[in-house]
């Protein structure tokens, strides 16, 4: 598949810049990321608890910020998905 967008998650002076695919949809991403929950019942990574807690909390996050958060999320659980929906790398 041809990237339209080759240098999309390429380092700026400022630091790395992702930005998901506009194709994708906040409820797709949702969708994946409670998937990805139900896939991974038995996780020992804490990850469950990182996605618990920013669920838990007070701030709410809309447009492209709340995409980035939910990519940063399922990447927790599906790294490789994650990044290839142009979501930031996980630290392992």
């Amino acid at each position: 598949m041809h990237d339209r967008f080759p240098h999309r998650n390429n380092p700026t002076p400022e630091g790395q810049v992702f930005a998901p695919p506009g194709w994708l949809t906040v409820d797709e991403l949702e969708d994946l990321l409670l998937a990805a929950i139900d896939a991974n019942q038995d996780d020992k990574t804490g990850a469950l608890t990182v996605i618990d807690d920013y669920f838990s909390g007070d701030e709410t996050f809309e447009g492209p910020e709340y995409i980035r958060a939910l990519l940063r999320l399922l990447g927790l659980l599906w790294p490789n998905l994650a990044d290839l929906l142009g979501g930031p790398p996980v630290e392992q």
